[in-house]
C-alpha cells in the first residue's frame, strides 16, 4: 500500500504527524481518522482520491506519531482547533474534510464554525451527539496490551469495535503501523489511553449553520448510528444527504472501501451521491439524487 509521505506540523505547541498525497495544486482533501486509529487507516483508498485531490490524513494529537499532550488535552475543542491552525499554516483554500468516528465529529463541529469556506463536508457512520463510553473509560484505565513480536501482533491485534470485513492483508497493514518498538523489545501501542475519553458534546442545535455540501453514511450494520438518527440529521442540514452501505458495520471504509471510493469520489466531483440500489451494486455512474437546496 502507498502510505505517501510522511510529514510534520508544528501548531498549538503540538507536532502533528500527517501523510499526503497527489499534487499541491489540486485541491485540498483532509482525512480524519476516528479514535486510537492513526492516518494510515486510509493507505489503502487515498492514492484513488489522490488522482483528483491533495490528500492529507492526519494523525489527530496522542494518535500515531503526533505529539502526546501534557497534562492530558484531548477535547473536541483541542482537536479542532489543530485542524483551524492547521488550514491557515498550510493555507489550504476551499478544504474538504473526510472523517471517520471522532474524525468525523471533528469536521462536524469545525464546519458548524467553517462551513461557508469547504468545498464539502464527509461524516462516516457518526451523528451530532458525541457522549462518554463506560466501556471507553474503563479501557483507558487497563494496561495497553503489548506484543512480542509482528506475529504476535497480527494473531491478536482488534479493531474498536472489532467487528469489520477487513481484508487480513489491510488488519496487518494497520496493525503494523498501530506499534513502535519499545525499550524492553516489545511492541507497544503508539496512542495516548488519556485520548480515549474525552466530554459529551452535542451538535445538534449547530446542524442548520452546516451550508456546505454535506454528506453522511452510516454502515448497514453499525450500532454507532441509527438509519432513524441518519434520516433526522438530513432533514435538519441545509445542503444533506445520507447513505447506507450494505455489508459494512462501522469501519465502512475498510469493510467496503470500492463501494466507499465509488459513492465519495463522485459526491466530491459532482456534489451528488449514488442512490442506495447503487450502493448495493457497487455502481457511481447509475441513477443519482442531487441534493436539497
Amino acid at each position: 500500500m502507498n502510505s505517501g509521505h510522511s510529514r510534520f506540523i508544528d501548531v498549538n505547541g503540538t507536532s502533528l504527524h500527517y501523510l499526503e498525497w497527489g499534487e499541491e495544486a489540486n485541491p485540498p482533501l483532509i482525512l480524519l481518522h476516528g479514535g486510537s486509529a492513526h492516518a494510515h487507516w486510509w493507505d489503502h483508498i487515498a492514492p484513488s482520491l489522490a488522482r483528483t485531490f491533495r490528500v492529507l490524513a492526519f494523525d489527530l494529537r496522542g494518535h500515531g506519531d503526533s505529539s502526546w499532550i501534557t497534562p492530558p488535552a484531548y477535547e473536541i475543542q483541542d482537536y479542532v482547533a489543530d485542524l483551524e491552525a492547521v488550514i491557515a499554516t498550510l493555507q489550504l483554500d476551499s478544504p474538504s474534510l473526510l472523517g471517520h468516528s471522532l474524525g468525523g465529529f471533528i469536521a462536524l463541529s469545525y464546519a458548524t464554525a467553517h462551513a461557508p469556506t469547504l468545498g464539502a463536508l464527509i461524516i462516516v457512520d457518526i451523528g451530532p451527539q458525541l457522549r462518554q463510553s463506560r466501556y471507553m473509560r474503563l479501557l483507558r484505565t487497563l494496561p495497553p496490551p503489548i506484543y512480542q513480536d509482528e506475529m504476535d501482533l497480527h494473531n491478536r491485534f482488534r479493531l474498536l469495535p472489532a467487528d469489520t470485513q477487513a481484508t487480513a492483508d489491510l488488519l496487518r497493514h494497520i496493525a503494523h503501523h498501530s506499534v513502535q518498538p519499545g525499550e524492553d523489545g516489545n511492541l507497544h501501542l503508539k496512542g495516548d489511553r488519556a485520548a480515549m475519553i474525552r466530554q459529551p458534546c452535542d451538535l445538534t442545535p449547530l446542524l442548520p449553520t452546516i451550508v456546505c455540501p454535506t454528506f453522511f453514511l452510516r454502515g448497514q450494520n453499525s450500532k454507532n448510528l441509527s438509519q432513524e438518527k441518519l434520516g433526522q440529521i438530513v432533514q435538519v442540514c441545509p445542503q444533506a444527504h445520507g447513505v447506507e452501505i450494505p455489508g459494512a458495520g462501522h469501519h465502512i471504509f475498510l469493510d467496503q472501501p470500492f463501494v466507499f471510493l465509488d459513492i465519495v469520489t463522485n459526491f466530491l466531483h459532482e456534489k451528488e451521491i449514488v442512490t442506495t440500489a447503487d450502493a448495493q451494486r457497487g455502481q457511481g455512474a447509475g441513477q443519482k439524487k442531487r441534493y436539497k437546496n
